[in-house]
């Protein structure tokens, strides 16, 4: 017996599609999402792993500068840095402006700024050339925005002697410095000095294990989203069997038996659900992209999201799957029906 054309790609079976890959297209951005953060994660624990600290000197209003021989034992291994409040003109906003001299790569990032010239973080909107004001006052140019891993994205990266010169200090004095590999000893002689000296890793660690959980969370999502597509497929396979019961009937009747009948209905379900996983995961793919541009736009570009081979392979095997179990109900209960009920209804369009 040949195959009858009993079913075709309506309008039903359009709309069907197009509510499965929504639910394709929710997994595959969820799971990107959730990877992503583990690999930005996984990317800031590599920066910070070697034992770094954030070391200041407590004052009445902040932290106080540091006097410039107080870490010389420690030398070659603290990046030292400045930072003032200032405001910044035209636009009129309060905003912090800061420098980094690293002379012996204690960072994992440059901290390049050229002459005359500021970078912005993600979080700061302006452009053009900007009068910054503390006691003193300096006209710089915006060339471009810096990312970084240690420093909001709030902030304002300048040159070394202009942020000197807005706090009207020596080029030689900083209000704070990150070290690495510091030992006991060592922080205890700071400490003894009246130096806070905090642990960076200790921070990510905390925020590493939350990403983790969130991770671990969203293997949580395939079950509401698998249970909707086998929902989809369970009514699509309905209605359409309703819709044909005559048809069936017929082919029945010529001699079509139960497993033919539901290998014909099944296949249906798995065209269906194959179209709407392709086109889920293509959405997932761009709107994974498009989440990961946002973010880097608008905080740092520390922070991705990835997408991999093995996450949309599983992602369109799992749509797949729901929607040929969801249909098997259905087709199941068609084929234990007698070609006389079948006949017994009436054909559309008789």
């Amino acid at each position: 017996m040949r195959s009858l054309p009993l079913f075709k790609f309506g309008d039903r079976a359009r709309s069907t599609s197009w509510g499965i890959a929504l639910c394709t297209m929710f997994i595959v951005a969820s799971f990107s999402i959730a990877g992503g953060l583990e690999t930005s994660m996984d990317k800031l624990v590599g920066g910070f792993s070697s034992n770094r600290y954030l070391i200041t000197l407590p004052g009445d209003g902040g932290p106080d500068f540091i006097p410039t021989s107080s870490l010389e034992p420690f030398a070659d291994r603290v990046a030292k840095g400045t930072y003032v409040e200032a405001v910044a003109l035209p636009y009129n906003e309060t905003v912090t402006v800061f420098s980094i001299s690293d002379r012996y790569g204690v960072l994992p990032e440059q901290f390049y700024v050229r002459e005359n010239d500021v970078l912005i973080g993600p979080a700061v909107a302006m452009s053009g050339e900007i009068t910054i004001v503390t006691n003193n006052t300096v006209t710089a140019a915006i060339d471009g925005r810096f990312s970084s891993s240690f420093f909001p994205p709030s902030w304002i990266l300048a040159r070394e002697d202009l942020v000197q010169e807005l706090t009207g200090r020596s080029v030689d004095n900083y209000n704070f410095a990150i070290a690495r590999e510091m030992n006991a000893t060592g922080i205890a002689a700071l400490e003894d000095q009246g130096f806070v000296v905090q642990p960076l890793i200790g921070i990510i660690d905390f925020l590493n294990s939350g990403v983790h959980e969130i991770k671990n969370d969203a293997v949580w999502v395939l079950i509401p989203s698998a249970f909707v597509i086998a929902v989809l497929a369970y009514s699509f396979i309905g209605s359409e069997t309703a819709d044909r019961r005559h048809d069936i009937g017929i082919v029945k009747t010529l001699g079509a038996g139960r497993k033919r009948v539901l290998g014909y209905l099944l296949l249906n379900a798995l065209v269906i659900s194959a179209w709407g996983g392709l086109l889920g995961v293509a959405l997932g793919v761009v709107l994974s992209y498009a989440l990961s541009t946002a973010a880097s736009a608008m905080f740092t570009s520390v922070f991705i999201i990835e997408t991999s081979e093995m996450l949309l392979i599983v992602s369109f095997f799992a749509t797949v799957g729901a929607g040929v179990l969801g249909a098997l109900m259905p087709a199941v209960k068609m084929t234990l029906t007698s070609p006389v009920q079948d006949l017994k209804e009436v054909a559309p369009f008789s």
